[in-house]
């Protein structure tokens, strides 16, 4: 699974820590001190449109109220307490959510979440994976899921994060799938087939069609008709299932983007110059990919890489930000 950040406050000294993690935070909420002491370690990880994170901070609250007008996240985050408590939920009506429970919010809507001492793993989803697992969104924001209900979906979460840096590129929208499916039956225990046939079918489809798509990623002959001759799908419901993301040829065009900034951030292929990486993504050559990649992450892949190299070595928030930005804006 390709890292996109790690952080650790007690690298710094503690006002610049607290600084620091405000930066790499300041896209996404409002972080504020609390009483409690500060200290903050994450770790994320990027699947296909699912961000992980492995996460321990005490002394902050973090708010989302009127930046979400204005930043256009549009996804749901999945709370899952390991130890310690999370202070969290609707902004202004915030709950305590204890180990083994999960707490479910809506990033379209205001909300809190804080802690003096906590451990816990957040998963970022898209709406219409959401959608699959619960067939309605209306109440799952600040909804928390138990430990009774919740017991097949954690043990889940602490496998995935414990094999984050082992999971192989083909794995992920199986992942994501049996996610979804044990994500179903946390919210509706009682009543599963509760959910959205439509909604579940339309967002098998749409895996399927990503996984024909990761198959032959490198073929810059791969077209739609493609897709349809290997999954079966009509051209038409191709088109609507990728719509969020400007069509099938942007989905593909982004994908091979992503394959690309992988292997720029991977040390394994520093000596293959773009040239040799380029064609490998799918793309045309050397300039095409560079035309693309400027635009879509807002650098040319040489000083990207130039920039990841030199992360590895001192990691920059500037970078860690710029690389959150880029994987929360696949989370449509």
């Amino acid at each position: 699974m390709s890292e996109i950040f790690a952080f650790d406050s007690a690298e710094y000294d503690p006002a610049a820590g607290f600084a620091r993690y405000c930066e790499l935070y300041a896209h996404g909420a409002d972080a504020e001190r609390t009483a409690a002491p500060f200290f903050a370690r994450v770790r994320s990880w990027r699947l296909d449109r699912t961000l992980l994170f492995m996460r321990e901070y005490g002394g902050v609250c973090h708010r989302r109220s009127d930046r979400v007008k204005r930043d256009g996240f549009d996804h749901f985050v999945l709370h899952h307490v390991l130890t310690g408590e999370l202070i969290g939920g609707v902004d202004g009506s915030p709950q305590t959510v204890v180990p083994g429970e999960t707490l479910l919010l809506d990033t379209t809507k205001s909300m809190e979440n804080g802690a003096r001492s906590v451990k816990l793993i957040t998963v970022t989803l898209t709406r219409d994976a959401m959608r699959a697992a619960a067939g309605n969104l209306s109440g799952l924001h600040g909804y928390r899921i138990g430990v009774k209900e919740g017991a097949l979906l954690s043990p889940m979460l602490k496998a995935l994060v414990d094999q984050a840096s082992d999971l192989p590129l083909g794995a992920y929208a199986a992942v994501t799938r049996i996610l979804v499916d044990l994500l179903s039956v946390a919210i509706n225990p009682r009543v599963t087939g509760s959910r959205s046939d439509f909604h579940r079918l339309e967002y098998v489809r749409r895996e399927a069609a990503v996984r024909a798509i990761e198959a032959h990623l490198c073929r810059p002959d791969f077209s739609v008709q493609d897709i349809v001759t290997a999954t079966g799908i009509a051209r038409a419901s191709l088109y609507r299932l990728f719509e969020p993301q400007g069509g099938v040829a942007r989905f593909i065009q982004l994908r091979r983007l992503q394959h690309l900034r992988d292997r720029l951030d991977d040390r394994a292929f520093d000596s293959q110059p773009l040239a040799e990486l380029a064609p490998l993504s799918g793309f045309s050559g050397e300039s095409h990919a560079s035309r693309l990649f400027k635009q879509a992450f807002g650098m040319a892949p040489g000083a990207y890489r130039a920039a990841s190299m030199r992360g590895a070595q001192n990691p920059s928030v500037d970078l860690m930000t710029r690389r959150w930005l880029a994987s929360m804006s696949e989370l449509k």
